[in-house]
């Protein structure tokens, strides 16, 4: 165990975490350009932010998936789990789409203009399917990451984005459909492309799977067990998704709501892209702590990539890189650009907390402790939505307040998981116990 190994893992799936954010990017620089750009921006960015929300229950399937499916009986009882999630999902994105829940989410609780209301519909009727194939991608990319194989979810992603753009720019050259739908089209199109491709790489990881007889050092898993293990994460995602809309209240409230909505899509793309390789590190600490030794490589790993990621935001958001990325490639409308400028370089620590974070998570998930990791994003769920507010308030543009919320929140969410991992490290020396113990053969 060493960094070189540690890099070689984290690589594929970084790399598939930057492909997923510039599948956004690229989509976005469709959208502005075709006609009414800041009105399906702001839809595009509201039908996105809302689907993720509506898939949230299936985002943590990948972890689970990677830290409980060891053998044959773990891994049926984690497929039927994750087919009724699935269908939970698909149910909630149906109402979404198809009744009057959309206007009172979009007009009575966040605020959101009629128009960008109507413009954000269409997009989600053709959505409904999204969460149900990232589900069981999820499921199947943790097999496959449990197993080593992390190059095959860098080759899916690029896969999805490349079917994702080439879609956008077809529809937005040849054809007349608004932007926020060619939007939606091009991922739907793009998430069942690389679900399949998922399922046909993963059969040989499952497989061995399936040949594997169950350890005797472990403790049977089944349904209870996994809705346990589960559902905390899963609640930690639904919280995290709903910062968006937290966000999105405060800036539908500002006296440039249109503008501020249209401005905040890019913002959060460029967070992602520079958060996208500390948001791939949760998984390499779940895959390969099963010793102190290798513990302590990856916490020396951590520290250097969350520096070097925020370092890169910094050169980034202070440099005129952000001009060009915004006039030449994505065609930000100029009166937006200044918006955009001011977000972005008020999160310049976000890759390095982002990174930090996912280590800490991973160790609570492998001391099967996930009510902890339940607990901090609350706390820093409540001190984003006081920090945007309380900005507002105090008469802080918007997408300040956003970058400075979200910076805040997860400083304090951090801070909990770090004295929670320390007062709970016995939990983690069981882990790396029971993953030396000898094991049934095939």
């Amino acid at each position: 165990m060493n960094y070189r190994k540690v890099l070689v893992f984290w690589l594929p799936l970084a790399l598939s975490w930057l492909l997923m954010s510039f599948e956004g990017l690229w989509i976005q620089g469709v959208i502005g350009r075709k006609p009414d750009a800041e009105t399906q921006l702001a839809a595009f960015g509201l039908m996105f932010s809302l689907s993720v929300l509506i898939e949230t229950p299936v985002i943590m399937l990948l972890a689970t998936s990677n830290a409980l499916s060891r053998d044959r009986r773990s891994f049926r009882v984690l497929w039927r789990f994750m087919m009724g999630v699935n269908v939970f999902v698909t149910a909630v994105a149906i109402l979404m789409a198809f009744t009057p829940l959309l206007d009172f989410y979009l007009g009575r609780l966040l605020n959101v203009p009629v128009h960008i209301i109507e413009a954000t519909r269409p997009g989600m009727k053709v959505m409904i399917l999204w969460g149900a194939f990232i589900g069981y991608r999820r499921f199947h990319q943790g097999v496959i990451i449990r197993q080593g194989n992390t190059r095959y979810i860098a080759f899916g992603t690029v896969l999805r984005a490349l079917i994702s753009g080439s879609v956008a720019t077809g529809l937005g050259a040849i054809t007349t459909v608004a932007g926020a739908v060619v939007g939606a089209i091009a991922l739907l199109l793009a998430m069942a492309a690389e679900t399949l491709y998922t399922y046909i790489v993963s059969r040989p990881d499952v497989k061995r799977i399936l040949a594997t007889a169950p350890n005797p050092a472990r403790r049977t898993l089944t349904q209870l067990d996994a809705l346990r293990f589960h559902l905390p994460l899963a609640a930690t995602s639904v919280i995290t998704i709903l910062v968006s809309p937290v966000i999105e209240r405060g800036l539908a409230s500002m006296p440039d709501a249109a503008q501020s909505l249209a401005a905040w899509p890019v913002i959060f793309t460029i967070f992602l892209i520079t958060r996208s390789g500390g948001m791939a590190y949760q998984e390499v600490v779940i895959s390969l702590n099963d010793s102190e030794a290798q513990h302590r490589v990856l916490r020396n790993f951590t520290i250097r990539l969350g520096l070097a990621l925020s370092l890169i935001m910094l050169c980034f958001a202070f440099t005129p890189a952000i001009l060009l990325y915004q006039d030449v490639i994505l065609r930000v409308p100029a009166h937006l650009q200044e918006l955009v400028l001011l977000g972005a370089q008020a999160g310049i620590l976000l890759p390095l907390l982002t990174t930090l974070q996912s280590y800490l998570r991973a160790l609570l998930m492998l001391s099967h402790r996930t009510g902890v990791i339940y607990q901090a994003i609350v706390i820093g769920f409540v001190l984003t939505a006081a920090t945007v507010w309380g900005g507002i308030g105090l008469g802080l543009h918007g997408v300040l307040a956003a970058s400075l919320g979200l910076t805040i929140g997860m400083t304090v969410e951090l801070l909990h998981l770090y004295f929670s991992y320390l007062r709970g490290r016995a939990a983690l020396r069981l882990h790396w116990q029971s993953a030396v113990a000898p094991s049934i053969g095939n």
